[in-house]
């Protein structure tokens, strides 16, 4: 079997050009010893378009030299990037070994398989990227919502609340969260809570709250935690100010989606200051149709 030329070995190094080069030069010494004028002009012109052709061919050969580098210079541009930090260059490690190993497997199901699954994947990854985490049909997202909260310096925390029943948080990761909230308001953390209340909660032109979920609103109060109240139906008119979001300090904000019996179908959160800055102005809206509940509580007066 013949040996395969190395790729990136010049052609003016090889045997080849060396030997057609001694035996080229040997002919037009002969030509230039024994042959009449014309030839000799002939042979030189013959000559010089030899050295023309290898020339170009030489500049086309480091072409591709120059591209091969340039390719690999970019496929190692992000291995680079990831160096300094070493627990994301490991897992980029563990990542494209098993991808080697994948490459090796030979049944075509499985290749289609992998292939729906790592495209789902890079969407994720992308998605964090991008700095959005995306939880679906888990109350897991209440570990982050936690840790979030308890970060040093935090400042403040601004929550709204979409209570649609009377069981809002009211199972355990919810009633853990609440205990969380009292916990954090008692070392200084300061939480303002908007509560977007259905009309069965607070029926038009109560002062207060149905007693079904006054003993949780006024349970917050009474821990610290800034209250205001507003009817879902005086929203009519802003129905993107209808959501569960939450504002944790400048780092990020949270959105909840729940199904009808209050459990969460999907929290997304979001680390992209466009996002947050989207998450405030709503909130500066909402704020301007909530009422504070210490208001309320001085309008019901003392036997309310």
């Amino acid at each position: 079997m013949d040996e395969k030329p190395r790729a990136g070995r010049s052609a003016l190094l090889s045997f080849k050009f060396g030997g057609t080069a001694l035996a080229g030069s040997l002919a037009m010494a002969l030509v230039a010893a024994f042959a009449p004028q014309p030839v000799q002009i002939a042979a030189l012109g013959s000559c010089v378009s030899v050295l023309a052709g290898l020339f170009v061919s030489y500049l086309e050969q480091e072409d591709r030299r120059e591209r091969r580098r340039a390719e690999l210079l970019e496929r190692l541009r992000v291995p680079v990037a990831l160096a300094p930090d070493h627990e994301l260059f490991d897992q980029y490690c563990v990542i494209a070994e098993a991808l080697a190993e994948l490459a090796r497997q030979g049944d075509p199901v499985l290749r289609e398989v992998a292939l729906l699954k790592l495209a789902s994947l890079s969407g994720e990854v992308r998605s964090l990227a991008r700095g959005t985490v995306v939880f679906s049909a888990t109350e897991a997202w209440r570990c982050v919502y936690e840790r979030l909260l308890e970060q040093p310096g935090l400042g403040e925390y601004q929550s709204v609340a979409w209570v649609k029943t009377r069981d809002y948080w009211q199972d355990r990761p919810g009633r853990q969260s609440m205990r969380v909230n009292y916990d954090l308001v008692r070392r200084g953390l300061r939480i303002e809570r908007v509560l977007i209340l259905k009309d069965d909660l607070w029926p038009a032109g109560a002062v207060l709250p149905s007693p079904t979920i006054r003993p949780w609103v006024d349970e917050q109060n009474d821990r610290g935690i800034w209250l205001s109240l507003v009817r879902e139906s005086e929203l009519a008119h802003e129905p993107d100010l209808v959501a569960d979001f939450g504002l944790y300090g400048d780092r990020a904000t949270g959105i909840q989606e729940l199904d009808d019996q209050s459990r969460t179908q999907r929290f997304v959160l979001q680390f992209d200051p466009r996002d947050l800055k989207l998450a405030r102005d709503r909130w500066e809206r909402l704020s301007l149709y909530a009422t504070p509940y210490a208001d309320l509580l001085d309008r019901a007066g003392p036997g309310r």
